[in-house]
């Protein structure tokens, strides 16, 4: 039987929620018997992951927002590999990879919507993502608020809107404790200090620089807190020189890239989310999953996933004094931070499986082959559209 070739196109494959997502999904498609490969312009963490999972990759260089020449390239490289399905990730690639692969014949082409992106502001973006709609079979939003934002800024049809919640793999976050011991150590934390987390892109949307406001009021009411930042980004530079300028060293460690992010999770005692806006962020299900307690900005993405004051302390956007008040709550009261983590995790076992995820996916690729008469049957369950659950 012909296995179902599903070539993947992304904008890089750095350290970020969409690109961890696509980690996932590739590994977990080649294992249900999927021949799949993944197409990338940046180099970065994943690279070698995917390369361990035996993942075929190629890199096609792309300069600027949009680039004839790199739609020529895809437009070959699809002439030449036949694949049956284009599944693209994040707006350049969407652009390029939705006009490539119809130009080339792919039978089914689907984008993943992985963000209440910043550009859709931008009308004449808008405008032009929007048309390139017109190229897709189907569209994935990660959460119902994706769905509901895309609508509303590029005049989607919501019938070729199909929403499917990202999962993780609950069991890879689990089960660190002694790591988790020793990386406290390694950082400088004694076993009873809280340490605050932030993880991800040090990017625009990130809002790191309130979060630093923020640890400066936890340390005037909480002098043995520590703040760990993890991750790279065009940022990083002038946020250590803010933490520098607010005083806030030694206290505050910025650690560059890590790839043992289960590790991370279970080392520090509050992941912290101060996004301007969000999808539905990988970082949040997997710091759930590792019994995290989370302390958040309300924005659509994690409204929808956080139980307020069950799982999660929910704070207005760009209001460092009340993500500071959140922090100290949780700093000093451990049996909360202890019944928050645990209602988390159930939330994730019970609703964000990364199983059911890329089953409902690839039960989507399957259903759009057929309706192109690709008949080709591959194991798939019994609903498409939800949450990744069990």
């Amino acid at each position: 039987m012909k296995k179902i070739h599903v070539f993947h196109l992304i904008d890089g494959l750095t350290f970020g929620g969409a690109e961890t997502l696509l980690r996932d999904l590739a590994a977990g498609l080649e294992k249900r018997g999927y021949e799949i490969t993944v197409a990338y312009s940046t180099h970065g963490a994943f690279v070698q992951e995917l390369e361990n999972k035996g993942i075929k990759l190629k890199q096609i260089p792309r300069l600027g927002l949009i680039d004839p020449i790199f739609l020529l390239r895809i437009f070959a490289i699809l002439r030449q590999s036949k694949p049956d399905v284009v599944h693209t990730h994040l707006f350049k690639s969407d652009f390029h990879g939705r006009l490539a692969a119809r130009l080339a014949g792919v039978p089914v082409v689907v984008s993943t919507l992985h963000n209440n992106d910043v550009w859709a502001n931008n009308k004449i973006l808008g405008y032009i993502y929007g048309l390139t709609a017109l190229w897709v079979d189907r569209l994935i939003a990660v959460s119902p608020e994706v769905k509901d934002f895309h609508i509303q800024k590029t005049f989607v049809s919501p019938e070729k809107i199909t929403v499917i919640q990202n999962g993780v793999d609950v069991e890879a976050f689990s089960g660190h404790n002694n790591d988790a011991q020793q990386a406290r150590k390694d950082f400088g934390f004694t076993p009873t200090q809280p340490v605050f987390g932030i993880i991800g892109r040090l990017m625009p949307q990130k809002n790191v620089s309130m979060f630093l406001h923020a640890a400066v009021e936890i340390l005037r009411s909480q002098p043995d807190a520590r703040f760990l930042i993890v991750g790279d980004g065009e940022l990083r530079t002038k946020l250590e020189a803010q933490a520098k300028d607010l005083g806030l060293l030694p206290s505050v460690i910025f650690t560059g890239m890590r790839k043992d992010i289960p590790i991370i999770l279970n080392a520090i005692d509050v992941l912290v989310l101060s996004s301007l806006w969000e999808g539905l962020p990988v970082i949040l299900l997997e710091a759930m999953a590792a019994s995290r307690p989370v302390v958040s900005t309300a924005v659509d993405g994690v409204l929808g996933v956080v139980e307020p004051d069950v799982t999660a302390i929910l704070t207005p956007k760009e209001d460092a004094s009340a993500l500071a008040k959140a922090c100290i709550k949780l700093a000093r009261d451990s049996e909360l931070r202890k019944k928050m983590g645990y209602q988390g995790h159930q939330r994730v076992l019970k609703s964000y499986s990364l199983s059911y995820m890329i089953d409902c996916i690839a039960k989507l690729y399957q259903e759009l082959l057929s309706l192109k008469n690709k008949h080709i049957s591959t194991h798939s369950p019994d609903k498409v559209d939800g949450k990744a659950k069990e």
